[in-house]
């Protein structure tokens, strides 16, 4: 019997369709930050694009020119939503962010995966209009750096205070910086420190969905002290 392995984009998919309430509480961290028109930066399959379609407009902007076809063919009936495909670490990709009049900028899982994340952070500042705001997520914990970083390409994870010493380095007002999800970091330790596992699986995204309402409570009444992720929200000075 021959088995069939998933596509790119099957693989994608599956992981977009179990992780939905991760997302929603993630974008939840956001969401009272954001402008009128927002460019959402390593978009995929359109993660985000559910929570943002009432802007008055978005724009997906990703390398991968197979997830991006998904997603543009999926909002392609929304006139304020549109897809392009650019590389972040090349300066060209920003001309349509200020061509846009582009006010807010979600990036989210994304800088960790670029060797120079210095120059693209000062990209997405640069790009930004005055009390423009950028809202980052980023993986934390250095010492939680394990098999799934460095199967997924990460380059590193963040402590906060590193976070905040790259950030010192632009003209931002730095709104808040937290740890989020302290529950995930215990299970990345475990999983990809201790046990060396390079994949997650669905029963992993099925107890994490039913941990999230708790989660969330948790978390918005107590900040914890550590994390899976940093939040960062900012406006430009």
């Amino acid at each position: 019997m021959v088995i069939q392995r998933e596509s790119h984009t099957e693989f994608y998919q599956r992981w977009q369709d179990l992780a939905r309430p991760y997302f929603a509480w993630q974008f939840s961290q956001f969401s009272s930050f954001l402008g009128k028109r927002v460019a959402d930066l390593g978009c995929g399959l359109g993660n985000f694009t559910d929570f943002l379609i009432a802007k008055d407009y978005y724009l997906g902007i990703d390398y991968d020119k197979e997830l991006l076809a998904v997603a543009a063919n999926r909002f392609n009936e929304k006139k304020n939503v549109a897809f392009t495909c650019g590389d972040l670490t090349d300066s060209q990709s920003y001309q349509k962010l200020r061509a846009e009049r582009i006010d807010t900028i979600i990036c989210v899982n994304v800088l960790e995966h670029i060797k120079d994340d210095a120059y693209v952070l000062g990209q997405m500042i640069d790009v930004l209009p005055v009390k423009g705001t950028l809202c980052l997520l980023v993986p934390a914990m250095p010492s939680i750096f394990g098999a799934l970083d460095a199967f997924d390409h990460h380059y590193r994870r963040y402590s906060k205070q590193g976070l905040l010493s790259l950030l010192q380095k632009y003209p931002v007002e730095i709104n808040s910086c937290y740890y989020f999800n302290l529950i995930g970091a215990a299970g990345w330790f475990v999983k990809s420190k201790i046990m060396k596992q390079k994949t997650q699986t669905s029963d992993n995204y099925t107890l994490m969905n039913r941990l999230i309402p708790i989660m969330a409570r948790i978390e918005k009444a107590l900040p914890p002290p550590l994390g899976m992720s940093l939040i960062a929200i900012m406006r430009k000075k």
